[in-house]
Formats: structure tokens, sequence, C-alpha cells
């Protein structure tokens, strides 16, 4: 609470979905975590880029020596700590709708020694009132909870540089088939996000012998209160599939270059032999529709923003 007077905001958040959004998270700052594994070792986007297997069109964004970075929808700063450790010399901007979310972040930053943070309250949407452009933003598992996913996903690719990077995480169709089928249950039912509601639902499912309920309980998110209210209680939720993703991209001006799931990738590459092959998101439509649960987290992969 001390934190929160002091978080910077870039103004008002207007838009009603980004608002019940956010009181969401006021509500309920998503993830609470502890300890993080933070990069020992931080390193530049050259060494990144090359691990990952990115297959980029334009190197120079490899030469960049201090990569200022915006992590759009930072949350509780699980994951921009992580970028901050990541990248040498990086410079982060996290933005975040949640005040309280944010003030968790500072102060979990505060105790890590996190010195290359900035954090700031905003909205995505409102984000071209930044003056300020960068080499690399990170937005994952936040666009899909607004109102137009593309109108936000927009307003990030023009504060990405030329040749900068982008990192998307957005929910599969396929994978979450289960997770929609039980949101249905819970709106028809009219099960509210209570914590008294949402328990007695999750002991429901606990006793239940439906199979969509057995694999719920797979998830961690099922088990703590916040990420339980994030998995299925959610008040915006939008999923996509690869082809729309495809096109997407080529709306957005982005190339796609690659996938952050390294296990996956070498899978995938067991029936898909050409070294192009892990950047053609038509063949990995195909390769999901016959391994549906693949991206049962999300997709998280990157792109390059064209000239």
């Amino acid at each position: 609470k001390e934190l929160k007077v002091h978080i910077r905001k870039l103004n008002a958040i207007t838009d009603e979905t980004s608002a019940t959004v956010r009181n969401q998270y006021e509500d309920s700052p998503y993830p609470r975590w502890i300890n993080l594994r933070l990069h020992r070792n931080p390193t530049t986007i050259s060494s990144v880029a090359a691990k990952i297997g990115l297959n980029l069109f334009d190197d120079n964004v490899k030469k960049v020596d201090v990569p200022s970075i915006l992590i759009a929808g930072c949350g509780t700063g699980q994951h921009s700590i992580g970028t901050a450790t990541r990248f040498l010399n990086s410079e982060v901007l996290a933005v975040d709708l949640s005040l309280s979310s944010l003030a968790y972040a500072k102060r979990k930053s505060e105790e890590l020694g996190i010195k290359n943070m900035e954090y700031l309250q905003a909205d995505i949407l409102n984000l071209d009132k930044l003056e300020r452009n960068f080499d690399i933003i990170e937005s994952v598992g936040v666009l899909h909870h607004m109102s137009d996913p593309m109108d936000g996903w927009a307003v990030l690719v023009n504060r990405l540089k030329p040749g900068g990077l982008i990192k998307v995480g957005l929910y599969s169709e396929l994978a979450r088939q289960h997770i929609v089928k039980i949101r249905d249950e819970i709106n028809n039912a009219e099960i509210k996000s209570t914590e008294a509601e949402m328990k007695s639902f999750r002991r429901m499912v606990i006793y239940s012998n439906e199979d969509h309920h057995k694999l719920i309980q797979n998830s961690d998110d099922f088990y703590n209160m916040s990420t339980l209210r994030d998995l299925l209680f959610h008040v915006q939720e939008h999923r996509f599939n690869l082809l729309q993703i495809r096109d997407s991209l080529a709306q957005l001006g982005l190339k796609f270059c690659g996938f952050e799931i390294g296990k996956v990738v070498s899978h995938f590459k067991l029936n898909n032999t050409h070294a192009d092959d892990p950047y053609d998101l038509t063949k990995w439509q195909k390769y999901e529709e016959a391994n549906p649960m693949t991206f049962a987290g999300m997709y998280q992969f990157w792109c390059q923003k064209l000239p």
C-alpha cells in the first residue's frame, strides 16, 4: 500500500474492458510469488536470439548495446524481473493496469536488488502517449484479455523500433477446450468470483468424474485462489489458432521468428525436416491439430518488425 502511492501513472484508464480487468487484478494480484530462477549472467540480444533459434531478417538489433525494453502487462513482476536479468545492460519499463500488481512487482524488485527497472500504471491502449520507442517489447498473457487484442497489439507495434523484436503470448483455442467447457458451466450456473463460490466450485470439480474436470486438475493454477480466478473466472478471454496469428502478423507488419519452447520445437522437427519449417505457422497449425495440448500454457513466440 505504501509503494502504490509512488508509482507513476500515464493517464486515466477509461476503456471499459481495461477497467474491469484492472479491478480483477486489484482484488487478486496475479501471480503471488516468492522466488524466481533469475539469470545469473545477463547476456546480449545476439546470444539470446541464438539460444532460442530465432530467424531474423535484420541482424542490426543484435548490435544494440543498451536495449530499451517494454514489458506490456507485467503483472506482479515475475516476467519483467526475469527479462531485466536476462538482457545485458537493459533498461526496462514495465507497465500494468493494476496498482496492486505493480506495487507487488516493485517490492520484489527492491528485495532482489533489481536496479534497471521502472514501473508505470498504464493501459496498453494509451501507450501511444509514450514519447519513446523500444528495441524489444514483451507482452505475454495480456492481449487476449483485451476487448480487441488487435487494437492493443497494433499500439505495441507502433512503439517498436523498425527491426525491433516483440515477444507475444496468446491462448490456444485447441489447448483450452476443456477450460472453455468449464467456463461455460460457470457462466450458465451464474457462479460468481467470490472466494466462497470459487472454492465451492473447485470442490465440486475435485470430486467430479468428468474428463474435462479431471484434466483441469493437472494445472498448478487450479490450487491457488488468485491463479484459479485467472484460470477459470477471468472477466475477459480470447483464444487463437496459428492461422489467425499468421494473418495477424501480416496485418501488423511483423515477421514470425520462432517459438520459445525448445522441447516442442525439437519434437516438431522430427517430421518437419526442412530448415524453414520451424518458422512456418501453417505447418505448426497441422502439428498442433495432431497434438492439441502442445500449447497448453499458451503460444509464446517472437516476431520482428518489418521496415
